[in-house]
């Protein structure tokens, strides 16, 4: 493993990261960064210090925001595994259900249950989500399309833990939300990234 990790696990902790989920989470960036030349996971030309820092550490910002008495949690557009990869290692109880449409994607998901068991992995997200207890997503979509996406699940009053980053943006996508969905309730949170000077953001819906 890259030297650089060991130097960002202090910082990781801080954030919310469990200790015992450590030796996991190596693995996962082990297997992501291999994995990484052959299919693109996220860019071929970024480099290990921009992994750790732009997505790994951006993954866990929010990680002392996540609601406690969670048992499932869905999320939508996982690409590589960010975040719904790190969270299911952070939070082993919970089971994840990971939508992702590339079938690359998806067979390098799978490969991840060697470190992370407690997920699963799927192509289409239903409107409903039946016993999901929160969504997550990160870049993925704006925050009506991502509502639009999963209606019946959000008119039975459900949760959404979504990771963005400019708050101007988040604004002008809240001012499309709240025409289209009644009874909207939001609270956006600002994250301090102790590795980037950067500007993110975390929206708590319903």
């Amino acid at each position: 493993m890259n030297p650089y990790f060991n130097e960002k696990i202090p910082f990781m902790i801080a954030l919310g990261l469990p200790e015992f989920a450590v030796p996991q989470l190596k693995q996962y960036i082990e297997h992501l960064t291999k994995s990484n030349e052959e299919l693109n996971l996220i860019s071929r030309k970024m480099t290990f210090e921009d992994l750790i820092d732009n997505h790994i550490i951006d993954c866990l910002l929010p990680l002392n925001h996540f609601p406690q008495n969670i048992n499932t949690a869905a999320d939508f557009g996982t690409g590589g595994g960010l975040p719904g990869i790190i969270y299911a290692i952070c939070f082993p109880e919970i089971k994840f259900s990971l939508y992702e449409k590339s079938i690359l994607k998806q067979e390098f998901l799978n490969s991840c249950k060697e470190f992370a068991p407690n997920i699963q992995v799927f192509s289409d997200i239903p409107q409903d989500l039946i016993k999901t207890d929160i969504v997550v997503a990160r870049g993925f979509k704006a925050i009506d399309v991502i509502l639009d996406m999963s209606r019946l699940y959000f008119q039975n009053n459900g949760k959404y833990f979504l990771l963005k980053a400019r708050l101007e943006k988040i604004n002008e996508e809240l001012i499309l939300t709240d025409k289209k969905f009644k009874n909207l309730k939001h609270q956006i949170i600002k994250l301090k990234s102790p590795a980037l000077d950067v500007e993110r953001h975390l929206v708590l819906i319903n």
